[in-house]
């Protein structure tokens, strides 16, 4: 196979894994950063052996973060797990309604939030609408993180080995 070929293919690999960052059912960073190392391994990618282990311990940090973030920002404010479930749920459905508007993506989590924690606790709804905020900033923060990094190793493939 023609060597610019293979490069497409990785790349492609890679995009695949920047929308894992987004979607809760694909590996993104792991994709990501799996598709960059095999690239590596197989001659294909002439970014240095250093940056690649860099890349691999922010990807392995990202992949922690996006537990603990979500999960302390909503213990903090006073969140359960039924919070967070109705949280991914909602990330979903608000990602199929995206083409309706970017404004499901942030709407839909954080009622998604809401009903979970109001699941948890009917009585108390200023608990629940705190501990929906905390999940959804927690979910974003480390939303914000993944993408970041997910562009960036996609940028130094992209510059340093395709184009």
């Amino acid at each position: 196979m023609e060597e610019l070929t293979v490069k497409i293919i990785f790349g492609v690999i890679m995009v695949i894994g920047i929308l894992g960052v987004l979607l809760p059912v694909l590996p993104g960073l792991p994709l990501i950063f799996g598709a960059l190392l095999l690239a590596k391994i197989l001659g294909y990618s002439s970014i240095s052996w250093w940056l690649i282990v860099v890349f691999g311990l922010l990807s392995v940090i990202g992949m922690v973060l996006d537990y603990l973030i979500p999960v302390a920002t909503s213990k903090k404010l006073g969140g359960s797990r039924y919070g967070l479930i109705g949280l991914t749920i909602g990330f979903v459905v608000g990602l199929i309604f995206a083409p309706v508007g970017l404004f499901s993506i942030i709407v839909m989590p954080f009622l998604g939030a809401l009903v979970g924690e109001l699941i948890y606790d009917r009585k108390s709804h200023r608990r629940a609408l705190k501990a929906a905020t905390g999940s959804v900033i927690g979910y974003f923060l480390s939303l914000a993180y993944g993408l970041t990094l997910a562009f960036v190793m996609f940028a130094f493939y992209l510059f340093k080995d395709i184009l």
